[in-house]
């Protein structure tokens, strides 16, 4: 054991994190600095214990690496009391299986088995309370065994294993609160035998260490709250907060929910199914083999779990994995006492090989969380890094869905950057930023976007800039679990060229908004902000027919603050558009800096509605740059709505067409592997004009950089044409009723300046 102790810790001190991660561990960190329960630092009901045991590691930390920067010593300063709780864990976890009757050599199998599992593995330097509450379960849970075998020898007296133990269960709530449910149940079990004694003074005895233990903490971290009255309130609301849109079986008891909870607790803290279903199926036949040959220890070993195993179950929210690690010593008990029906040496080689195989499989993806850190705190650390060291701050704007995931951040930053409140009007934060622009900011903003949406499409291209992606990486999120925000983007704009405001359809998340506000452009005018400049100026407008058949055909117009600057027909007969329109004298001055353009749908037939029209293409530029369009050959955009993702299928032929501009151009064009829906790679071949750009023939996922020679572009007359040699119909595979001739799923088509 010493062997895997020693290598345990190798593992796991060279794998300290960087950064902070979970809201628990940020709450943590804020306790650490100034603790105050009522404003959540950290959370209630406040684990004084533990926050105790860590101002004094991070005052280590910050005396032994005086070059980390606050970030790294808050965390390690945390994450140090899980690698020294995990190191210690294979003996603590053998010696309370050897109490309960395990031999020796299965005990620490069993005890191997469980820190080597990848849930424990990877939850070790996490910093927060789980893995350090578990262990100190676990030893309570030990000497409270001893006690009891103690007492059944025929002790008289009050074992102190039972005094101590009853103390250390109540100090060890102050280091994580649900440790309750795996020393509790014991503690009772343990007053009941005295009772049955007749005992009496003894349970008064073990009542008061436990009481003790409790009163501790508990007396300061009530004073410092503000008194009873005053704690309560913080732990109340903490309480409906912990039961307010949770996913758990108190509140949605389905047996759904409990199948996928019951996944999450057994099988899923394995990573690998093969791993877990090995592990599972001994465990029921070490049950089985412990209730017919070691009743009593099956018996104190349900007694110490199972009560938690059915709070985690029915409180808990179950994706969150490490919820459930307590559960994780159960299971690799009973799966090694399966293993020895084999045989030791069978159960050794068993026992070895799982662990083996959990090590392997976690311990990169543990040393990837050590190195990247957390992508969310990663993303605010660049932020920090690129403020400006003078002058004017940007303004910092984001996603509703990013505000709730990264409020607690921001406490955490307050000292460096007050961001102050977030206004924002549900899922059209865009609008807010319209307004600003619009009544006169000249102010940057940075905008946290959620990664699963793209309303950043509504501002002009030329004046954002990407400053990061941050994704939690998948392999990690199998372990972290939970629906906690794990990934943004950073995005720099610039007062823009442009802006859009309602009746837009540029993405199907976009075209979603507008049909939900009644805002379609068939039914109220379309907006759009255009910053003046009296220079000329070229206005591209792109998008189809939507209305069903038998609909009258539309006129679309264009007018430019009240001005009609031009209006054509659309029906269904010809469904796609693209527009330009030149403005020789540029937008016009008046009041503000943006100008208003609004885009309006009529009806041919005054007597029957307008018919639907999507606006899926805008841009507008001075007549001396470039703006490309999607033209023929390519269909409405499409989107994965759980990953953002946008794409348009290409037919056999797809142009993009350019205007304006005479400089050298590069094409970035990405698309997904042709092989899920042929049996070869499609030859692809990229022309403008004559000139060959360029030829491939993809067999996976793909990404080519193109150059565009600006002579390419106007011998072509602006037109590139991308061609595939394969196309299917859906609707004659059988797949939908889709009629489309489809050809290259394309998820990047951009073109830049070299």
């Amino acid at each position: 054991m010493s062997i895997i102790a020693a290598v345990f810790l190798v593992a796991h001190a060279r794998a300290l994190p960087r950064t902070l991660e979970d809201i628990d561990s940020i709450n943590l960190a804020l306790g650490v600095e100034s603790f105050d329960v009522a404003s959540h630092r950290p959370h209630p009901p406040g684990y004084p214990v533990f926050i105790a045991m860590s101002r004094i590691s991070t005052r280590a930390v910050g005396a032994l690496a005086p070059s980390w920067d606050r970030d790294r010593r808050a965390a390690v300063g945390l994450a140090v009391w899980g690698l020294i709780a995990g190191t210690l864990a294979v003996f603590v976890i053998a010696e309370l299986l050897i109490a309960l009757g395990f031999p020796p050599v299965r005990a620490s199998l069993a005890a191997t088995l469980c820190v080597a599992s990848p849930l424990f593995w990877f939850s070790a330097v996490r910093p927060l309370t789980d893995v350090p509450g578990l262990v100190a379960a676990v030893l309570v849970q030990t000497w409270l065994v001893r006690g009891l075998r103690v007492v059944k020898a025929g002790a008289a007296e009050v074992p102190r294993e039972w005094i101590w133990g009853a103390a250390a269960a109540g100090l060890i709530v102050g280091v994580r609160s649900q440790t309750i449910w795996l020393t509790g149940p014991l503690l009772v079990w343990c007053a009941s035998v005295l009772i049955g004694r007749r005992q009496l003074r003894g349970v008064l005895v073990l009542a008061l260490a436990a009481a003790v233990g409790i009163l501790v903490w508990a007396v300061p971290l009530v004073i410092d709250s503000g008194g009873p009255g005053a704690y309560w309130r913080s732990v109340q609301f903490q309480g409906n907060q912990d039961l307010t849109g949770i996913e758990m079986l108190a509140t949605t008891p389905t047996v759904k929910l409990l199948r996928v909870s019951l996944r999450r607790t057994f099988a899923d803290p394995w990573l690998l199914a093969g791993l877990a279903n090995v592990v599972l199926l001994f465990m029921v036949i070490g049950g089985v083999t412990l209730a017919r040959r070691a009743r009593s220890s099956l018996g104190l070993l349900l007694l110490l779990f199972v009560p938690y195993l059915l709070f985690h179950l029915t409180f808990h929210e179950t994706v969150t994995l490490r919820y459930g690690l307590p559960v994780v010593v159960l299971i690799s008990a009973l799966a090694v006492a399966g293993f020895s029906i084999l045989g030791n040496r069978v159960a050794t080689v068993l026992a070895a090989a799982a662990a083996l195989v959990g090590v392997v499989v976690v311990q990169p993806r543990l040393e990837a969380y050590a190195e990247d850190g957390w992508p969310v705190v990663r993303a605010f650390q660049d932020m920090q890094r690129a403020l400006p060291a003078s002058g004017e701050r940007p303004e910092l704007r984001m996603h509703h869905q990013v505000w709730h995931g990264v409020r607690r951040l921001f406490e955490w930053y307050r000292p460096y950057w007050d961001v102050g409140p977030q206004p924002f009007p549900g899922d059209r934060e865009w609008l807010a930023l319209v307004q600003d622009w619009s009544t006169g900011s000249s102010r940057t903003v940075w905008f946290l976007t959620d990664v699963t949406r793209n309303d950043i499409r509504l501002f002009d291209r030329r004046a954002r800039t990407l400053g990061g992606r941050y994704e939690l990486p998948a392999q990690l999120r199998d372990l972290v679990g939970g629906d906690r925000l794990d990934g943004l983007n950073w995005w720099r704009i610039e007062p823009p060229g442009w802006i859009l405001g309602t009746g837009w359809s540029l993405t199907p998340e976009i075209a979603g908004m507008t049909a939900l506000d009644r805002t379609a452009p068939h039914l109220r005018p379309a907006e759009a902000f255009v910053r003046r400049a009296r220079r000329p100026m070229r206005l591209m407008l792109g998008g189809r027919y939507l209305a069903p058949a038998g609909s009258p055909a539309g006129t679309i117009s264009v007018d430019l603050e009240g001005k009609r600057l031009a209006e054509w027909p659309i029906s269904a007969s010809a469904p796609s558009f693209l527009h330009w329109l030149d403005l020789p004298d540029g937008v016009p001055d008046g009041q503000g800096p943006y100008a208003l353009l609004t885009v309006r749908i009529t009806s041919a037939d005054p007597s029957r509605p307008a018919p639907a029209v999507g606006l899926e293409q805008f841009d507008i530029a001075p007549a001396d740059e470039f703006i490309y369009a999607l033209a023929e050959g390519w269909f409405e955009p499409e989107e994965d709505p759980e990953t953002g993702r946008l794409w348009h299928w290409t037919a056999d032929r797809a142009t993009i067409l350019i205007v304006g501009g005479s400089a050298d151009l590069r094409l970035s064009l990405g698309g997904e592997s042709p092989l899920r829906y042929f049996p070869r790679a499609p030859n692809v071949v990229v022309r403008a004009g004559e000139v060959e750009l360029a030829r491939f023939s993809p067999s996976a996922d793909f990404s080519q950089t193109i150059d565009v020679p600006a002579a390419a572009v106007a011998s072509s007359g602006g037109r590139i044409i991308i061609e595939t040699d394969l196309v299917y119909v859906p609707a004659e595979r059988g797949e939908s009723q889709d009629p489309r001739r489809l050809g290259l799923r394309i998820f990047q088509a951009e073109l830049t300046r070299r």
